[in-house]
This record gives structure tokens, sequence and C-alpha cells, in this order.
């Protein structure tokens, strides 16, 4: 009998939000480009299914209603396919929100948090340092960080664990990226990627021919990434540290020149979509 494996990682989207193609990569011609908003299912044995992220869902309109908040939409119009929120996405799969154990939030940019108050049992894992300054700064500062704090449930802090905290160890490894192991596992790792977002969050993940670096938003394209081109100076205005972002890929490009056979993702990467478990 074969014998499943302790963990198993897929891939999923829950719409995407639109902006000016240059925005991420300055060589390109004119015109818009989608951002997809990819979430991942986990399941681990002996802990049941966790989610990395949730993205969009409708409660991002809700959320962007009024102002200061509706510039937000604006910025980056947001587009949801019916049944294609993350919780809708699950339940044609046979999971209900009820079964998602933990749900880890690697910033809380909007395109990540959407779908939080569609899980009213699940805990919370994040950064520390990242939901204390999501709670903090007022509604015009939120929405040039790109946060939306209505988007967070209202009880989040009692279902919520700090990583600092709950991590089982916490280590350097040899490009210089923090790694925190959770769940008693040695093939996923939570992983630190400052710069977009205060102390975001990303993962390592490693089983027989499927190793992934997860890097969420620390690009958004492996093409400018790969050729060293950076995002558009503007998106200095709502990146938490330029100087972080900077470190991260240069961190990133170490990882990658060292693991060879590891797979580089990025949340709105268009060959990321490559990994998705449904179609879009």
């Amino acid at each position: 009998m074969v014998q499943k494996p302790a963990i198993k990682l897929d891939f999923f989207a829950s719409g995407y939000c639109e902006a000016n193609a240059k925005i991420a990569n300055p060589q390109k011609k004119r015109g818009t480009c989608r951002f997809y908003a990819l979430w991942a299912l986990i399941e681990i044995k002996n802990v049941g299914y966790v989610l990395f992220d949730s993205g969009y869902s409708e409660a991002f309109q809700t959320a962007t209603h009024t102002f200061p908040e509706r510039f937000y939409r604006w910025a980056t119009p947001m587009y949801l396919k019916p049944k294609q929120s993350a919780k809708e996405i699950l339940e044609e799969r046979g999971i209900s929100v009820s079964e998602i154990r933990y749900i880890i939030i690697s910033h809380f940019h909007a395109d990540h948090i959407g779908g939080l108050q569609d899980f009213p049992q699940s805990q919370f894992i994040c950064s520390k340092s990242a939901y204390q300054q999501a709670i903090s700064l007022n509604r015009l500062q939120s929405v040039r960080k790109a946060i939306l704090p209505k988007l967070i449930p209202d009880d989040f802090n009692s279902r919520c664990q700090f990583l600092e905290d709950i991590a089982d160890e916490i280590s350097i490894n040899n490009s210089g990226i923090e790694e925190f192991k959770i769940f008693g596992l040695e093939n996923f790792k939570l992983i630190s990627l400052p710069g977009h977002a205060k102390d975001m969050l990303g993962f390592i993940f490693s089983l027989d021919t499927k190793k992934i670096l997860y890097a969420t938003d620390a690009s958004w394209s492996y093409e400018a990434y790969h050729n060293g081109i950076l995002p558009n100076k503007i998106v200095k205005l709502f990146f938490d540290s330029w100087p972080d972002f900077i470190e991260t890929q240069q961190k990133l490009k170490d990882f990658e020149s060292k693991n060879s056979n590891f797979n580089i993702l990025f949340t709105h990467c268009v060959e990321s979509l490559n990994y998705l478990s449904h179609d879009l």
C-alpha cells in the first residue's frame, strides 16, 4: 500500500487586480496587466488543512465602498468570478471552512487577506510586527500602505498566534534568509522576506521533485527578478522598505544560485499560474 506523504501542497487563485504593466516592469510596453491573487492549500498529516493567504473575496468591495478606502479600489480594480473565492473553491472540492485549522498570513495587503472573514473557526499565524503595523495606522495611512483593516476579522486577536512565539526553531540559512520551522516539519519552513510589506512571509517547500521557494510579493515577475529589473520607483509610496526589498532580492538570487533544483515562485507572476490546481 502506497503511503500518503506527510504534506501536500496545491495552489489556487481567487480574483485579480489590474495595474499599469510598467509599474511591475518599467521595460514593458504600455497597458495593464493582471495580478492574480494566489493562495496555497497545505494538507499536513496530524495537523489538517492549512491555508497560506486567502486571496480576494467580495469583502474587498465592501471594505472599499467609502473614502478614503475607495482610492484603493480605483488604484487597483479587483475582479472576482462567481464561485472563485477561497471558501467557494474549497467547498467545490469537498472541504468545508470548518476544516481549515490554520491560515498563515504572508502580509496584510488586501489581496492576501481578502477571504479571512469566510473562515470563522480558523486560527491565524502571522508576523507580530506586521500585525501591529496593520492595526496602528489610521485610515489614510492604511490605504497608502495597501492595507484594509476592515478585512481583518473582529476576533482576530483571540484567534491569532504570532510566528515568532510558536516557531519550533528559528534559524538563518546560508543565503541569509531567516527560516521558521513549524508543525514539526523539515520540508516546509516559513521564511522572512521584508521589504514589500512589513516582515512579509514566504515559504520553502521540498518534497521529492517538487521543490519550491514561494517568495510572495518579493517580486511581481520572475522575468524582472531574474534580469535584475526593479519595479517603477513609484512603488516606494506603499512599500514598507525599499532597502529591505533590494536586500531580499539579493538573498533570493543567492539562494537560487545555490539551489538550482528549486523553482522560485511569486504570487502575481504569470509563470506561477502553471502551478494552479484549477482553471481561471
